[in-house]
Formats: C-alpha cells, structure tokens, sequence
C-alpha cells in the first residue's frame, strides 16, 4: 500500500504567466485542480463559482480550464495545450 505523495507545485500558463500554488497529491499527469488544494490563486477565480465557468489566463487572455464538480468538489479541469506541461513520476 503505497502513500499518496504530496507536492507543492506552480502550474503555468504556456505564456509563462503562473496561475496557481498546488497541492499535487499523488503520481502522474495534472488534469485537474480541486479548489481546495489550490494554496494561492493568480487568476482570480471567486468563490462560490458555478459549474461550467471558464478561467482565462490574466496575462495572455487564454482559456486555462473550466470549473465543475468532481464528487462533490469543485476543480478547474485544465485545458492541457494551454498550460506548461507538468508530469510527476
């Protein structure tokens, strides 16, 4: 049984312009990013935002991702062409 390994990660506009402070949990690709595990937000997302909203990258005006509910939880699910590619193995 293997713990699930947590990192603080940057997650970054392919302008290079940062957007979030995260909590990584676990191994493998980031396709999403469950709201309470971002630590410090760049992007300005408000709280209590509905499902389907889409977060744009302040820097370059780029759509980033788009929030929904993940059992419960709200997560930005991340447009992978638009952020820097992050992979932890």
């Amino acid at each position: 049984n293997k713990r699930m390994r947590k990192r603080i990660i940057f997650v970054e506009c392919r302008c290079n312009h940062t957007l979030f402070k995260y909590e990584k949990v676990g191994a493998g690709k980031l396709i999403k990013c469950y709201l309470p595990r971002i630590l410090e937000d760049y992007t300005g997302i408000p709280t209590r935002v509905p499902f389907g909203t889409d977060i744009f990258c302040p820097r370059c005006r780029k759509r980033i991702g788009t929030i929904y509910g993940v059992r419960g939880v709200s997560a930005v699910k991340l447009n992978q062409g638009q952020i820097q590619p992050f992979r932890l193995g």
